[in-house]
């Protein structure tokens, strides 16, 4: 199958169709991979005996092992996109990461602790599953499904930074060396894509567990 698309892919440069079309062809190609993977990534989940350790785990509960890169995770639902919308949330940031799907950065939170659950996703190609980013306003919902239990999280404020401004994932954003206060969630993802292909800015959403 991996050959059969690679020469397709040439056919179309052959055929004089352009590297326009055969850029369109490698996000179609990147797109297809991307819902195969989650899939996958949805039965991972589904067959993992640790789904069950969580439940009814108090708020604030601890887990004693990292997570292992490239993991299932979680899985990630946004109601204002939708009932359809809910990309599994993998371990790690790197490009191979998120060509899986949204990918959680290590060392930060994990749903419903203390602290600053963050996570990355990209917005156009690998099935850009933070491509509506933008559209999320103060208020609306972010639920997470981790563990056998759902942590929801409401927006509180969204922001375009420069990439270099790493600060916004820290346990308090933007607050280095302060401790983790309460239980947050943090996406980040590329906006203002220039000619060049490269992304000149981040734009930042955080959220804050809802009490319970």
């Amino acid at each position: 199958m991996g050959r059969a698309l690679r020469l397709l892919g040439m056919c179309l440069i052959l055929a004089g169709i352009g590297l326009g079309a055969f850029e369109l062809f490698q996000d179609w190609h990147a797109d297809s991979a991307y819902r195969s993977t989650q899939q996958a990534l949805r039965k991972e989940l589904q067959t993992d005996p640790r789904n069950g350790l969580g439940k009814g785990l108090p708020r604030g509960h601890q887990e004693s092992a990292a997570p292992s890169p490239t993991e299932a995770l979680a899985v990630l639902r946004i109601p204002r996109f939708g009932p359809e919308y809910a990309p599994v949330i993998v371990e790690g940031v790197s490009q191979d990461d998120l060509a899986k799907g949204p990918g959680h950065y290590p060392g930060s939170a994990m749903p419903g602790d203390i602290g600053n659950f963050a996570v990355a996703g990209h917005r156009t190609g690998w099935g850009q599953p933070f491509h509506r980013l933008p559209e999320l306003r103060k208020g609306d919902a972010i639920s997470v499904e981790w563990r056998q239990r759902s942590y929801t999280y409401h927006v509180t404020r969204t922001k375009v930074v420069e990439p270099s401004d790493v600060g916004v994932v820290l346990p308090v954003p933007n607050r280095p060396g302060t401790g983790p206060d309460k239980a947050r969630i943090t996406l980040t993802t590329c906006v203002d894509r220039g000619r060049d292909g490269t992304y000149a800015h981040r734009l930042v959403v955080w959220g804050e567990l809802d009490a319970r």
